[in-house]
C-alpha cells in the first residue's frame, strides 16, 4: 500500500512551518505561518472561470431568477451581482 502525505506550505513565503489556526465562518481551516507571520486558508476556493461566468450570466438573461441560478449552478445571488454590475459599467470597444 502506498500512502502519499500532503505537506502544506506557506502561500507567501513557502515555508514548512505553519501551524493550524481555527477556522474561517465557512469552515475552511486557517494556517498561521511562523516565519512570515501570514494568516490564510491552507486551500482557497478557486475563482470561477471566464467560461463558468459566461453560462450563468447568459442563464439569467434568459430570465431565469436568481435564485433559481443559486440553486442550479451553486453561485452565490451576491456574486452574480456583481458579476452584472461589473459587466454593465465596462467600457464598450
Amino acid at each position: 500500500m502506498i500512502i502519499e502525505k500532503k505537506v502544506h506550505v506557506c502561500r507567501k513565503c513557502q515555508s514548512e512551518a505553519i501551524v493550524k489556526n481555527g477556522a474561517n465562518g465557512s469552515g475552511s481551516p486557517q494556517y498561521h505561518c511562523k516565519t512570515c507571520g501570514a494568516y490564510g486558508v491552507l486551500e482557497p476556493r478557486q475563482d470561477y472561470t471566464e467560461e463558468e461566468k459566461e453560462i450563468i450570466i447568459k442563464a439569467y438573461q434568459e430570465r431565469s431568477s436568481m435564485r433559481g441560478i443559486e440553486r442550479t449552478f451553486g453561485v452565490c445571488r451576491q456574486t452574480l451581482n456583481a458579476w452584472l454590475k461589473k459587466g454593465r459599467t465596462a467600457p464598450t470597444p
